[in-house]
């Protein structure tokens, strides 16, 4: 059987994704990441899902030309509406913002499940993803950055336990596990989010709007700037 080339952002999905499961994979796009998941053996099965007809009859097209069809499956649908009948193990959203994978978890309560696994990749908003996680009792049992071209894409993994965490600015925006492994990747990671915040910051004092929260966090960015190249 062939198999598609991932990009980088999508092979860091890999790692999450446990042998033998059977995988959802939300906003699929062209289907590669289920294709090749299922062409390795790593999984039995998937069902790759989009919300726009274009997008997913490219999925089908890809899987029958890569002979994946007796194993993945395509759906149309938002989000995880109807996917529940699939009864996934694993799922996969990548390639949207951290709002949109909140609202699309919220609308799945199936999803607060200890055995189902979310492999998520927020382009955007990875605090508000992680606050939602941590407020609605998922565990993060995976965290990790990958690089692809100039972007620095953050890939959280976690499960249902029940358990309402506190989690802290800095953790919500970096991630836990991140900050504590530390690496030059991270240190790269750092300093964009330090460009983005002086601007921000910039922004809001010529308006005259409140900054103590971009205060707090360029003050934890440098000092962990300063730790890392200590290192």
């Amino acid at each position: 059987m062939k198999l598609p080339s991932l990009q980088k952002r999508l092979r860091g999905a890999i790692p999450y994704v446990r042998k033998g499961s059977f995988l959802a994979d939300v906003g699929t796009d062209h289907a590669y990441l289920p294709v090749y998941l299922y062409g390795t053996g790593h999984i039995r099965g998937a069902v790759a899902s989009d919300i726009n007809e274009k997008p997913l009859r490219s999925a089908a097209a890809h899987i029958a030309a890569y002979g994946a069809t007796e194993g993945v499956c395509t759906r149309l649908c938002d989000g995880l509406a109807g996917i529940e009948a699939y009864a996934p193990d694993d799922i996969t959203v990548f390639g949207m913002g951290g709002e949109l994978i909140v609202r699309i978890l919220e609308d799945a309560p199936f999803v607060k499940d200890p055995k189902v696994r979310l492999i998520l990749q927020p382009m955007s908003k990875a605090e508000d993803l992680r606050r939602y996680l941590a407020r609605e009792g998922f565990a993060i049992v995976g965290e990790s950055l990958c690089a692809e071209g100039h972007r620095i894409y953050q890939i959280i993994c976690a499960e249902y336990d029940g358990v309402t965490r506190e989690i802290t600015p800095v953790e919500a925006l970096l991630g836990k596990e991140n900050v504590e492994r530390g690496g030059e990747l991270f240190l790269s990671f750092l300093r964009q989010k330090k460009r983005v915040f002086e601007k921000i910051l910039a922004g809001k004092e010529a308006s005259g709007e409140p900054v103590a929260y971009e205060r707090e966090i360029l003050s934890a960015i440098e000092d962990l700037i300063t730790k890392e190249t200590e290192k």
